[in-house]
This record gives C-alpha cells, sequence and structure tokens, in this order.
C-alpha cells in the first residue's frame, strides 16, 4: 500500500515523499502511475489548502502540469484580416489626395504642417510599426525611419526646424513651394501577401505652377494595423534611370 505526506504551505515545507520500502523500490517507475484515488483526493485537498480551487473528477487519479490563468494559443488569437486589392488602391487614392491637399493649403498660407501631419497618421504605419522610407529626392539622409524625419522630407526642413536636414529637405509634398496640383497613380503589379500586399509602379506628378509632369517610379507595401487599418510600411521611391 502506498501512503503519502500531503504537501502544506510552509516557507520550509518538503516534497511529498515516499515512506514505505515497496514504494521506495518502486521510485524508478513512478512516472508510469495510473489512475488511484488516493492520489486525486491527496491533489485535491493540496489544491485546496493552496486556495486554488478544485480538481476536475476526470483529472483525478492523474498527475497533470497545471497553472494559474488560460494561456493564449495559436487557435484562440484572431489572425489580422488580410489586405485586399481594394485596399490597396484606397490608400493610393488617399496618398495622392493628400498630396495635392497639403501642396493646396501652403498655396493659401494655410498650416500646411498640421494638414500633413494629419495624413501621414493616417497614411504611414509610424507608432504602429517599422516603415522602411527610402524617399526620392533625400540625399545624406537617404532612409528616413521615423515619423519626425519624414515630416521633415514631406514639408521641409525649415518648416520643421530641423536643422540637420536643411539643404536637403525643401518639402517634397509643397513641390519645393510650387505645389502640386495632381498624382496619378499607375501600376504595375500589386502582390497580395495575407496582411501585407505590395505594389510596384509609377505615379505621375503634376506641378500646380507651371503645369509640368514629373514621372517617378515607386514600389509600396501596406501592412494592416492594430486598429485594423492598413498603412505604408515600405515605401520607396526614385525617378527612372537615364544613361
Amino acid at each position: 500500500m502506498l501512503t503519502f505526506t500531503l504537501f502544506t504551505p510552509s516557507l520550509n515545507a518538503r516534497p511529498a515523499v515516499l515512506t514505505s520500502a515497496a514504494s521506495r523500490a518502486s521510485a524508478p517507475h513512478m512516472m508510469a502511475w495510473k489512475s488511484d484515488t488516493s492520489i486525486g483526493s491527496a491533489l485535491r485537498l493540496s489544491r485546496d489548502t493552496l486556495g486554488i480551487g478544485q480538481v476536475p473528477s476526470n483529472l483525478i487519479g492523474n498527475v497533470v502540469p497545471t497553472s494559474i490563468g488560460k494561456e493564449l494559443t495559436p487557435a484562440s488569437v484572431a489572425a489580422p484580416a488580410a489586405v485586399t486589392e481594394a485596399e490597396v488602391l484606397e490608400c493610393q487614392a488617399k496618398w495622392a489626395n493628400a498630396i495635392a491637399s497639403i501642396s493646396s493649403v501652403y498655396l493659401e498660407e494655410g498650416d500646411f504642417v498640421a494638414a500633413a501631419g494629419e495624413a501621414a497618421g493616417e497614411l504611414y504605419g509610424y507608432g504602429h510599426h517599422n516603415v522602411l522610407f527610402k524617399p526620392t529626392k533625400a540625399t545624406k539622409h537617404p532612409f528616413r525611419a521615423t515619423g519626425a524625419e519624414a515630416m521633415s522630407y514631406f514639408v521641409g526642413a525649415e518648416a520643421m526646424k530641423n536643422d540637420e536636414f536643411k539643404g536637403e529637405d525643401a518639402g517634397f509634398a509643397i513641390n519645393g513651394g510650387k505645389g502640386w496640383s495632381k498624382v496619378v497613380f499607375t501600376n504595375h503589379q500589386i502582390d497580395l501577401n495575407g496582411e501585407t500586399a505590395t505594389a510596384m509602379g509609377s505615379y505621375d506628378f503634376t506641378c500646380a505652377t507651371t503645369g509640368d509632369v514629373a514621372t517617378v517610379e515607386y514600389t509600396f507595401g501596406y501592412k494592416r494595423c492594430a486598429d485594423g487599418k492598413p498603412r505604408i510600411y515600405l515605401h520607396h521611391s526614385s525617378v527612372p534611370y537615364s544613361a
């Protein structure tokens, strides 16, 4: 007959031990224990003493690991919804409208910095995830990892009071003071990859002052954020190569 010393809460408490010679002889086979009501009773009493709660009847006689609280499993965590082609096109339309709108506010001597900040928060994933941004006209600082650096590029170092970027950032969203009246996206291809999507192509910028059109090539990546909105996590722009 196996007998057990029940565990009770104490700073000097020792684990339950086998007390009979027969028990000691069977020690190597402890992990092969089967159902035994005395084991279930002991486990129940130990848990009650600790205030953890009752052992379900289907676990009586089985020594099982337990934990307080429910652990999240992959099945219990909802995956982000896939980014759709319609959402990519919507993001591109919002980006194009934002550039024209920021330029319009600037030419009307409004608060174009505030307009750009609002647009950046809606369009780019800064503060939600990493953003890989390589602007078209960046030289000494070709990669813009923070929202402040991106804002300097779009509205200009002077407007952002950013001495480090002066001479480089004239304000792309305001076309260096001339403004843009229209931006048109032409996608070469859109690739959907679940919670992210990538688009590659070219966009045409129409100058609000001269009417000239500048063509730039792009790669945009969009990622679903925690608030459910897809935002830009990748933006690479470059002018077409000329020999």
